[in-house]
């Protein structure tokens, strides 16, 4: 029998404890990833991350993004998913994670399935993505919700602001018009 997981666009901040529980495990996974690809990663990057995104969470809030959690039945958080607006006409999806005990119930497509409907109520005309290349579960998502991977690479904040994974990253881009 399949959980039952509510996927919910954010109107306000959730508590800050919750979405911090549900971030590091996200970050927490990265860095795992980039420690096995090679990268020599401080030991508090989780914690930079978190906090950066703290700084910027404005970002992912009305009207300029959105930000989307998923709970479980007892009300625990099991992901989550951010849009920000890029410019007028593009939106870029950020921090789609599930929790291990989550995956495999259409969490994740649900994410990304309602901020694209953010998006699309936003006005936007097209959504992109990064990905590491160790993340196969949302390299091989994408393209099922209709994303076509781009060889060339976009001005994604992970492209502007992490120059070391530029050759890493695979792109995603979804018409929306």
């Amino acid at each position: 029998m399949p959980k039952e997981i509510t996927v919910t666009v954010c109107d306000t901040l959730p508590e800050k404890a919750d979405l911090n529980d549900v971030l590091s495990q996200y970050y927490t996974l990265i860095v795992k990833r980039m420690t096995d690809m090679g990268f020599a990663i401080d030991p508090s990057a989780p914690e930079s991350a978190l906090a950066e995104f703290w700084a910027n969470v404005d970002d992912y809030m009305p009207p300029k993004g959105c930000l989307v959690i998923a709970r479980d039945a007892q009300g625990i958080t099991v992901g989550c998913g951010m849009l920000k607006t890029l410019d007028d006409e593009t939106g870029e999806l950020k921090r789609v994670f599930v929790t291990e005990a989550a995956r495999g119930t259409g969490t994740g497509r649900k994410i990304i399935e309602l901020r694209e409907a953010v998006a699309r109520q936003m006005g936007l005309k097209r959504l992109v993505a990064d990905t590491l290349t160790p993340n196969v579960e949302m390299r091989n998502l994408y393209p099922k919700l209709g994303f076509r991977e781009v060889l060339e690479p976009i001005e994604t904040t992970t492209y502007r602001d992490q120059h070391m994974l530029r050759d890493h990253l695979h792109y995603f881009v979804k018409d929306l018009t």
